[in-house]
């Protein structure tokens, strides 16, 4: 996989540089949260940056949190992630990183990160072919670290298009391969990649509803899956501040049997675009 390492070097590359570009309209500068456990399963339909302008190619934001306190014990959260989204005729690249870091009494709670690329062809107009690359770690999972590579279609319908809201269907081949802590050894799969994703825009007041969900069972045994659901909900409370929270559900049951099955996770945040 080392190609797919170049690839994502090169692109983190294309990133810095494009920083300093008028393309980066958006910059997350704070990032208020309840809670949150960094899942197996990345929701990448989330991670999109929707609703750009035609006349620009380079897309990208930011988005950080700190956060430290002390009772009895002290705690303390870091997490950041990036998005570079680069669109030019038919073809859409996107890169993604994220870090996850929580500390509690001296025990991680939350020791995550990872990288994703992504290629979009647009077949036609409502259907694209799409190609990526990634390479994932959590540590609390079990996961020392989870590389896949996959290919498939992605369908696009309008649930309303005078308000830009969608609904996207999507349907993939992948190939995982997982090495787990310890002694847990050392996994390979072919999935079925399944996902829905909708988009609902109000128009009038600015808010955003965005819902995902997955299903990726193993070609071989379709009781080893994971499922994945993630929603999201924004709204302005100001010209340029708007308020986010979001909740997640995942369950893996490709992990070894230590593992926790099922995580969930429940975040609100501040976001501030220009």
């Amino acid at each position: 996989m080392s190609h797919v390492y170049r690839l994502l070097h090169s692109f983190a590359r294309m990133y810095i540089v494009s920083k300093c570009c008028k393309a980066l309209p958006v910059l997350v500068l704070f990032l208020i949260f309840t809670t949150r456990v960094c899942a197996q399963i990345v929701n990448i339909e989330e991670m999109r940056i929707t609703g750009t302008n035609d006349s620009l190619r380079w897309y990208g934001a930011l988005k950080g949190a700190f956060s430290i306190a002390k009772v009895q014990e002290q705690t303390v959260r870091l997490h950041g992630e990036s998005r570079v989204q680069y669109k030019h005729r038919r073809q859409v690249w996107l890169l993604l990183l994220n870090a996850d870091f929580l500390r509690a009494g001296g025990r991680a709670f939350s020791n995550a990160a990872f990288a994703h690329l992504r290629y979009n062809y647009k077949l036609r107009k409502p259907l694209s072919w799409e190609l990526y690359a990634q390479q994932q770690t959590n540590r609390l999972l079990l996961i020392k670290s989870r590389t896949l590579v996959g290919s498939g279609l992605r369908q696009r319908f309008f649930v309303n298009k005078a308000q830009n809201s969608r609904l996207y269907l999507g349907t993939a081949w992948l190939y995982e391969q997982n090495y787990f802590v310890e002694n847990y050894g050392q996994q390979a799969w072919q999935r079925w990649s399944n996902y829905v994703s909708i988009t609902l825009r109000q128009q009038k007041t600015g808010t955003v509803l965005q819902g995902t969900t997955y299903w990726q069972p193993a070609f071989s045994d379709f009781r080893n899956y994971r499922f994945s659901t993630e929603w999201s909900l924004e709204t302005p409370i100001g010209k340029h501040l708007r308020f986010s929270t979001d909740f997640a559900y995942s369950l893996d049951r490709g992990l070894p049997n230590a593992a926790p099955l099922g995580i969930y996770a429940w975040q609100n945040g501040l976001v501030w675009r220009l």
